[in-house]
């Protein structure tokens, strides 16, 4: 066994048996005294209040006060934590095998009645095999501990469609787990300003050692938050119906599935009328600021049906970006 786990076997002998004698621990734990005297040393000077009574009678124990501290985990406690593994498992979390690994370690000192009682909980669930590739953990913890460092990456990313990779220089903000499919909000040094990335179009990525500065109020949940906000902007409909208006768009089936799985399209959108027609509704606001430039990524393999506002605004925003690529 480790350090840890001896001191955290003699915190639960103490607990349960009251007191104890150096020897006594020592047989239980298959250790010499002496190591029983270091580990109880090592205990006091963490904090654990440990008193040693001398003589006939004597040994260590813990003060009453301490004895009403829940050394372990309640029942419930375990069955969340359980559940919480199988969730991250099916969510293609990068950690799950250290999870699972400290899990196991705390199953290690259930009784086997605690155990039994557990599993029963944990069968009662199924979750579904992940969505995704496992083959997306290792690049999930580069960008985890990139966004933890805070440190500036070179990354290939593959277009819709297109089948090609472009490389990109982003600053890593966050990553988000929405609808089976993992995002990165990023800072993008080439469109100068904040962008979202599928994680699994991501063909590779390389650590460039330059660190960047986050902005000092900048919040992932925030941001997200900010995308849906036109649902409720105005104190004044909060209890109307508010104005929405119908988007119908046509195209081929593939890119209609494309932007029809794009996560936050996908609280507006009604049905999917045939392969190859979708109808979302939106707040109008954000249908003129953010859908011209999710349409425009699709080129000629999107026709928008309706509303004309809309198809007004794709075909000026087209033009100036002509006009600006001319100059």
């Amino acid at each position: 066994m480790a350090k840890l786990d001896y001191l955290l076997s003699i915190l639960w002998l103490l607990r349960s048996q009251k007191k104890m004698t150096a020897e006594q621990l020592a047989e239980r734990l298959e250790l010499s005294v002496r190591t029983v005297y270091r580990y109880i040393d090592t205990l006091g000077m963490s904090g654990v209040p440990i008193i040693s009574e001398s003589g006939h009678g004597g040994g260590f124990r813990l003060p009453d006060s301490f004895l009403s501290v829940p050394l372990f985990f309640e029942p419930t406690e375990l069955k969340a934590m359980e559940h919480s593994a199988l969730l991250a498992r099916q969510a293609d979390y990068p950690f799950t095998d250290a999870l699972e690994k400290a899990l196991t370690k705390i199953e290690h000192r259930l009784q086997e009645s605690q155990l039994e009682d557990l599993r029963r909980h944990v069968g009662s669930i199924h979750i579904p095999s992940p969505s995704q590739s496992a083959l997306l953990h290792p690049i999930l913890r580069e960008l985890e501990q990139a966004v933890a460092r805070r440190e500036t990456l070179i990354l290939q990313y593959e277009k819709s469609f297109s089948g090609s990779a472009e490389e990109r220089h982003i600053d890593p903000y966050g990553l988000i787990y929405r609808l089976g499919k993992w995002y990165l909000i990023a800072y993008c040094h080439q469109r100068e300003a904040l962008r979202v990335f599928r994680v699994d179009r991501m063909n590779s990525l390389s650590l460039t050692g330059r660190i960047f500065e986050m902005p000092e109020h900048f919040s992932v949940h925030d941001y997200m938050s900010r995308i849906h906000e036109y649902q409720d902007q105005n104190p004044k409909t909060k209890t109307m119906e508010p104005t929405l208006v119908t988007v119908r768009l046509q195209g081929r089936t593939e890119v209609l599935d494309a932007i029809c799985n794009q996560w936050f399209l996908q609280p507006y959108l009604v049905t999917r009328r045939t392969d190859d027609e979708a109808e979302f509704r939106m707040h109008p606001d954000w249908m003129l600021q953010y859908m011209p430039y999710v349409l425009l990524s699709f080129g000629r393999g999107i026709n928008v049906l309706e509303p004309q506002k809309l198809r007004t605004i794709l075909s000026e925003t087209a033009r100036d970006l002509a006009a600006y690529y001319e100059d």
